[in-house]
């Protein structure tokens, strides 16, 4: 699958979360929040940090939810390779909507109504978190 079809306007994306002790079920904990956010058609765990997103680009880009998922608690795998494919998606999906016709300002954040999956997931303190 190529990085970037330009022409489609629904996307299939995976959202690929850090490899962790503590968190190991994050994609399904994903699924949980995104099933009723505008614009998504599909979300699957593939495998325990791999995510399947299925969304129409007119309503929401991969940006977006990741930075939503970013706000509540996940942990996205970020290596170098990952980095560069997320901002070819970004620059892709952003020609796409301002193509479309829709405006920067309509792109706004994500907001997902949950706590903080820290807390109920690892009692220990926010800077101990990050020694595992």
């Amino acid at each position: 699958m190529p990085l970037c079809k330009c022409r489609d306007i629904t996307k299939d994306r995976e959202i690929r979360f850090k490899h962790s002790l503590t968190k190991t079920d994050q994609a399904e904990k994903a699924v949980r929040l995104l099933i009723d956010v505008t614009g998504i058609e599909l979300a699957v765990p593939v495998r325990p940090n791999i995510l399947q997103v299925h969304y129409d680009v007119r309503e929401i880009t991969l940006q977006i939810l990741e930075s939503a998922l970013v706000d509540v608690g996940f942990t996205l795998h970020n290596s170098i390779a990952i980095r560069v494919k997320r901002e070819l998606i970004a620059y892709c999906e952003g020609a796409m909507r301002s193509r479309l016709g829709i405006e920067i300002e309509q792109q706004t954040s994500l907001t997902l109504n949950t706590p903080s999956l820290h807390h109920t997931l690892d009692p220990r303190p926010d800077n101990w978190r990050n020694y595992i």
